[in-house]
């Protein structure tokens, strides 16, 4: 837990300090990392096909995204693009097929998704988790 707390305070000081043109790669790549330490220290191995639903690590993930990276998300989720946007879509293994309407979603669905600003990091994602099941 401490070193995915961690690994989160160090991808947004990579942010910080070099941008946001690396965010897709650089998540997508720390995704897989956290994933691999949080499976082997607990000693279980996980393998989600993209078929299936996000892993309980890429979903806690996610939420960790959205509590560090709020401000950017939903103004990213109120245009309906944005590479905040695209690093919580991979997060919650949004098939690529879908990625277009997913975005467009989140925009049309702007104040429900958010509650009208009442809704924390881990509804929103929630939220997010329903919507992309309708899709």
């Amino acid at each position: 837990m401490i070193n995915l707390r961690i690994g989160f305070v160090l991808i947004a000081a990579h942010f910080i300090l070099s941008g946001c043109s690396s965010i897709t790669d650089t998540i997508a790549a720390s995704s897989q990392t956290f994933t691999n330490v949080s499976d082997s220290s607990s000693g279980s191995s996980t393998n989600v096909s993209k078929d299936s639903s996000p892993s309980a690590s890429n979903i806690h993930q996610a939420i960790e995204f959205a509590k560090i990276n709020w401000m950017n998300l939903s103004a990213n989720m109120s245009q309906g693009k944005g590479a905040h946007l695209v690093a919580i879509a991979d997060l919650l293994e949004v098939k690529k097929n879908q990625r277009l309407v997913f975005y467009q979603m989140t925009q049309q669905k702007f104040t429900h998704l958010f509650n009208k600003g009442q809704a924390t990091p881990t509804e929103l994602i929630a939220q997010l988790q329903q919507e992309i099941k309708k899709l």
